[in-house]
């Protein structure tokens, strides 16, 4: 099931209380709210307190990460690093819960370190390094652009040309995004295959929303989300692959993370027309 369409009938009710009734709790309720999931009259609204007037509708996803216990899988490991896949809803480093503490937990080892970040919603490709010291030479190959770094995304509508470039500046430094289109999922929405030579922050939300199709799933960048898309239980954007030659033991490595399930049922589900969305009012 993608979701839940809420048709609010009652006055006085807050936008916690609204997504509370499919959820079963706040708790759950403010997660989901917090992490940009819900729109309010197809208008993604990331603040728990707002005020809900009558005849609204407020369209929630199922998400299957969400609530999910993280699972760290590892895709590659030698002497010096792991590269492993990060699930979405994880932070890589710094705030908890994330990819550092988890790991180290998982391999009982504290000398892990993140190399490089992936937004908290993006899943895929992560580098790890199994010392401050080798975390500091990768950080050297990643300042000299030596990393391949492929994404795919699924953007609102179809591009008009197969292949292209979105070059300028983001957060004024310059940013560039090259993407060739993989498929094409009826007039709704794109699968596309992305590089990023420059590594902004945020630089494939922030370019695919100038250009006018927002990576799904979008809430800081663009707001406004009709059916099915409104559904998408998450950014939709995914770290596919790294290649890179490890500056410890001079051997190159690719490493590749298929298209997660939340994303690939979520593009099967629109291929197919199986939009079961579940109606409810309050």
């Amino acid at each position: 099931m993608l979701g839940w369409k809420v048709r609010v009938k009652t006055e006085g009710k807050k936008l916690i209380d609204v997504v509370s009734t499919v959820t079963g709790s706040k708790k759950r309720a403010k997660k989901i709210i917090d992490e940009g999931l819900v729109c309010v009259n197809y208008r993604k609204i990331p603040t728990y307190r707002t005020l809900i007037r009558p005849k609204s509708i407020v369209c929630i996803p199922n998400s299957i990460y969400l609530f999910k216990k993280a699972q760290i899988d590892v895709l590659y490991e030698d002497e010096s690093v792991i590269v492993v896949n990060k699930p979405p809803f994880l932070n890589s480093n710094l705030d908890k819960p994330n990819v550092e503490e988890i790991l180290r937990k998982q391999l009982k080892s504290q000398n892990l370190f993140v190399v490089h970040r992936l937004d908290k919603q993006t899943s895929g490709v992560l580098i790890v390094a199994k010392d401050r010291r080798i975390f500091e030479k990768f950080k050297e190959v990643f300042r000299q652009k030596q990393v391949k770094k492929v994404y795919k995304a699924l953007i609102l509508e179809t591009l008009k040309r197969e292949k292209g470039k979105v070059n300028f500046p983001v957060s004024g430094k310059p940013a560039l995004t090259i993407y060739e289109v993989e498929e094409k999922i009826k007039n709704l929405s794109t699968l596309v295959k992305v590089e990023i030579p420059t590594g902004r922050k945020h630089q494939i939300r922030v370019h695919f929303s100038r250009i006018g199709h927002p990576v799904v799933g979008e809430f800081l960048y663009w707001k406004d989300w009709k059916e099915p898309l409104c559904f998408a239980p998450r950014i939709m954007l995914h770290a596919y692959s790294l290649s890179f030659v490890n500056p410890i033991t001079k051997r190159e490595v690719n490493a590749k993370s298929p298209l997660p399930p939340d994303i690939s049922q979520f593009i099967e589900k629109i291929k197919t027309n199986q939009i079961e969305i579940e109606e409810v009012e309050v």
